[in-house]
């Protein structure tokens, strides 16, 4: 933007004198008013330069002090007034308001008119943005066109930095070097770089909206950040050094124009990305579905993506919480559920990235699938994993909340498909306990947990047929034998460990699993129906812990 001082090339203002405010000549002109009405201060705003003879304040200076105070506080540009026409003088209480406010007051010759003037000032202005808008155009061309030849990105930023003639910087979202120009490529301008990071990741979010940052010790000039948009949740940022003072005609526009296209590169970049993301997954799908036979291709595909076949690994899962009340309502939109998955990514990528545990992540689906790998597996190993997966749900936005499950440890590679369903368990398991924001390690199932799982019907049949009349003991005499032959089985069909267990004789305990074998018309001592009587005393447990709990809410 042109300032007052700028003016005064132009033919009709090299003939003006400056009469008070002569500190203020660098104050910024975009418009020009003129008006001789008493209440022109309605019509004016910010960077207005006002002409005007002041006819309506030649009899009363206090007015006109009012005036001058009312445009500084609206910070206009200046006053530029024919002083001969009618008050033949500045009076001298306006001047040193006018001084003190560093506000311009600024002759016009009588000869000049207030018309001619301004149509000057308003061409040259124009003419001023017109070129800014040329050069902006220039630039988008030039970038454009370098996209259609398909530079990298490093090229872009590096036509950038010659454009304007200073050291560029593109950043990803975290604060990482992806792309910079030439002028940091001396040790001191290196060190230089490594500050500038330094501070923007200190303050990632006003770095990321657009800031500028100065240097504590002022031995270089300050630095200004600039939002560059992709599809990713955050921006990434492109940082030019002592971009305040970039000589004209390069301006803000220029700069724009040129992130346009570098923001038009990066998504182009993420696309092929994402290409490649695709076919990791599929390979991962192979995998975990046992599509892959040849152990010597899972151990060479895996490499490519960064497993190991050497070391000890983990598989973590990572899903949404769906019972939230944001995530049902983002189901009814595909593409906010695409982006909120896109976020979590990338936000499980930047964990991984600032951990220093070796994870290699896969989707699957609506899980979010971690191989975590070590040297060896043991609680302290347990431990960081846990540590991983709570410092994952902190820094992870509020909106929304994550929860884990965690496998058995597994090798060889091979065995990643048995791992992934067990992590899966885990988290069926916490999601059928209607838990959130859960972190839960894979448990193998007892068999009385197992057999829970059956419908209730199914187990009342079994235990049923197996027990027969002993299923439902009416006699105290069928209780005794239901207790014998538990007691009996559990101790290995040892007799005299059963008596001394139940405090009877052995040849009580002897004449009763033989009236038991009568009447389940069966051996005890054949391992198949030993092993079906066992489960049968299990679901009679089961059956008559929920029978019990039925009970007690009644």
């Amino acid at each position: 933007m042109k300032t007052l001082n700028d003016l005064f090339i132009l033919e009709g203002m090299k003939e003006c004198d400056v009469l008070a405010g002569h500190r203020g000549l660098n104050r910024n002109v975009q418009f020009v008013n003129i008006s001789d009405t008493p209440d022109v201060i309605h019509f004016l705003d910010e960077h207005h330069l006002l002409l005007s003879t002041c006819y309506a304040f030649q009899n009363d200076p206090q007015k006109m002090c009012d005036l001058i105070q009312q445009m500084h506080d609206m910070n206009c540009s200046g006053l530029i007034i024919k002083v001969n026409r009618f008050l033949k003088q500045l009076p001298e209480e306006v001047k040193l308001l006018a001084d003190d406010l560093a506000f311009p007051i600024i002759d016009l010759p009588t000869a000049r008119t207030l018309g001619d003037l301004s149509r000057h000032i308003l061409n040259y202005l124009n003419d001023h943005e017109s070129e800014q808008l040329y050069y902006a155009l220039h630039v988008q061309k030039e970038f454009s066109d370098m996209m259609l030849k398909e530079y990298t990105t490093n090229a872009l930023v590096e036509h950038l930095g010659h454009f304007l003639v200073r050291p560029t910087l593109l950043l990803n979202h975290r604060g990482e070097t992806i792309a910079k120009s030439h002028h940091f490529r001396p040790k001191e301008m290196l060190e230089l770089q490594e500050k500038m990071i330094g501070m923007i990741q200190s303050n990632l979010s006003a770095a990321r909206a657009g800031q500028t940052f100065t240097f504590k010790e002022d031995e270089h000039p300050p630095f200004t950040t600039f939002p560059i948009q992709t599809k990713r949740r955050y921006s990434s940022i492109l940082v030019i050094l002592d971009s305040l003072t970039l000589p004209y005609p390069s301006s803000q526009m220029a700069i724009e124009q040129a992130g346009n296209v570098i923001s038009f590169t990066l998504i182009k970049e993420q696309a092929i990305n994402e290409n490649a993301r695709l076919l990791k997954n599929n390979f991962f799908a192979d995998l975990i579905e046992k599509r892959i036979h040849s152990e010597e291709e899972i151990i060479s595909r895996a490499n490519y993506y960064g497993l190991q076949e050497n070391l000890h690994s983990v598989c973590m899962i990572c899903t949404v919480d769906k019972d939230t009340k944001s995530y049902e309502t983002l189901q009814l939109y595909e593409k906010k559920i695409g982006e909120l998955h896109n976020y979590i990514y990338d936000q499980l990528e930047d964990e991984i990235a600032h951990s220093n545990i070796s994870a290699t992540l896969f989707t699957k689906e609506t899980y979010f699938v971690m191989i975590l790998q070590f040297p060896r597996y043991t609680d302290k190993e347990i431990a960081l994993v846990e540590n991983f997966a709570k410092t994952i749900q902190t820094n992870m936005d509020q909106t929304h909340t994550i929860s884990f499950g965690i496998s058995y440890p597994f090798h060889p590679l091979s065995n990643m498909s048995s791992a992934y369903h067990e992590a899966a368990e885990a988290i069926s398991y916490g999601q059928n306990m209607h838990m959130k924001e859960f972190i839960y390690f894979y448990k193998a199932k007892e068999i009385k947990e197992l057999l829970a799982t059956i419908p209730k019907q199914d187990l009342k049949a079994l235990y049923s047929s197996t027990l027969k009349d002993l299923a439902y003991p009416k006699t105290k005499e069928d209780q005794e034998l239901l207790k014998t032959v538990e007691v009996y089985l559990n101790c290995q069909c040892e007799i005299s460990e059963a008596s001394r267990k139940l405090y009877v004789h052995r040849n009580t305990v002897k004449y009763r699993i033989k009236k038991v074998e009568e009447l389940l018309n069966c051996t005890l001592h054949d391992p198949v129906n030993s092993l079906r009587i066992r489960v049968a005393l299990v679901i009679g447990n089961i059956l008559s812990d929920e029978q019990h709990e039925e009970e007690t809410i009644v």
